[in-house]
């Protein structure tokens, strides 16, 4: 099985996905990712729906912010793996309504921007591996300008409130100069919006070099980040990402940089686990992230991974080269993360926060 180098392969990537001022972003119409053509916008952008149980939009704020939405429904042994937890993402919803406004259900429609690149080869994407190669027949150069141009229109033409950008890929933190662009685009037009940025943690290297001027952003109200951690181990990292297993470590080395920045920082961690000892292995990681921070592993959510059309296409080809998904029933790494070990770590009334009222001070 050959691993390869992520960092040379960013620095490919990142030539291609900009160009003049403006950023390649990939096509998703017809590109077997949308849920439903509706959701496509102008065939570049698209939005997410982060909750659509009537349940939770017909709830009162107080039990909004109670536990009751909370951890792992009944009878989860039984259950299809996306009906497992409570609610399938807490933020950005919960991060934007709790800085924001107080009701997350103000910011659950989000319109998404996909950076045509990525320096992972991840065995469950749901993006198709073309896209993620910088590929500018696959996509078009956007400034931040036009970007903010297709969302300020879809706005207008959605009946439920759209009040969330997000940044999205590949990966942005390929090239951070976006989120400088967006935000201060946004800043100039004085316009009242949550913006949320995704990395895959590869390396800090583009965040470091922009200096104090992304730092002073990453740390504002209206801007939240989440770094998906790719695996438990370094040994999970490579079968998950293709990549060598030495750039494992540049995850906890991005993250601390978030940290350090002061951003009000989240983390994703896929139910995928290899091996017997998938209760060692979730112990071990919850200890290496609370080095960081005391308060970190509060602010994990454990993602489902489930084998959409898009995704099992490179699902297929990653079992080929050898890195299938792990055999582990992902209820179990669910059942351990919130039911067994995180009890061990935290106290019940911790436990009862959403992971955006949980402090990083």
């Amino acid at each position: 099985m050959d691993f390869f180098n992520p960092i040379k392969k960013a620095e490919v990537i990142r030539e291609k996905l900009r160009k003049d001022g403006k950023y390649l972003i990939s096509k998703i119409e017809g590109s077997k990712q949308e849920g439903g053509t509706r959701k496509v916008l102008d065939a570049y952008f698209r939005y997410k729906d982060y909750m659509d149980s009537e349940e939770w939009f017909h709830a009162s704020e107080k039990e909004i912010w109670s536990p009751k939405f909370l951890g792992l429904v009944e009878n989860l042994w039984s259950k299809p793996i996306q009906e497992v937890k409570e609610l399938e993402f807490q933020n950005p919803s919960y991060s934007a309504g709790f800085r924001l406004s107080g009701d997350p259900r103000k910011f659950s429609k989000v319109f998404t921007i996909q950076l045509a690149g990525c320096d992972y080869d991840c065995n469950y994407c749901y993006v198709p591996k073309e896209l993620n190669v910088a590929n500018p027949k696959l996509g078009k150069y956007f400034s931040a300008e036009e970007i903010i141009n297709h969302f300020l229109l879809a706005k207008e033409n959605s009946k439920e409130p759209m009040n969330v950008i997000r940044i999205s890929g590949g990966n942005p933190t390929i090239v951070p100069e976006i989120i400088i662009d967006i935000y201060n685009e946004i800043k100039k037009r004085q316009l009242s919006v949550y913006l949320w940025i995704d990395s895959n943690l590869s390396t800090p290297k583009y965040l470091e070099d922009l200096g104090s001027e992304i730092k002073n952003i990453l740390k504002q109200k209206n801007v939240g980040v989440v770094g998906c951690f790719k695996g438990a181990d370094e040994k999970d990292f490579a079968i998950i990402t293709g990549a060598e297993s030495e750039y494992y470590e540049k995850q906890f080395e991005t993250a601390e940089w978030f940290l350090d920045c002061g951003t009000d920082f989240y983390v994703y961690l896929p139910a995928l686990i290899y091996g017997n000892n998938v209760e060692e292995k979730l112990k071990a990681f919850i200890e290496r992230l609370g080095k960081l921070n005391k308060n970190l592993p509060l602010r994990i959510e454990v993602l489902e991974i489930i084998d959409f059309p898009w995704a099992k296409l490179n699902m297929d080809r990653a079992e080929k080269l050898g890195r299938p998904l792990p055999k582990t029933d992902q209820r179990i790494v669910f059942n351990l993360w919130y039911n067994k070990l995180l009890p061990q770590f935290y106290t019940q009334e911790e436990l009862d926060k959403y992971c955006c009222q949980v402090s990083l001070e």
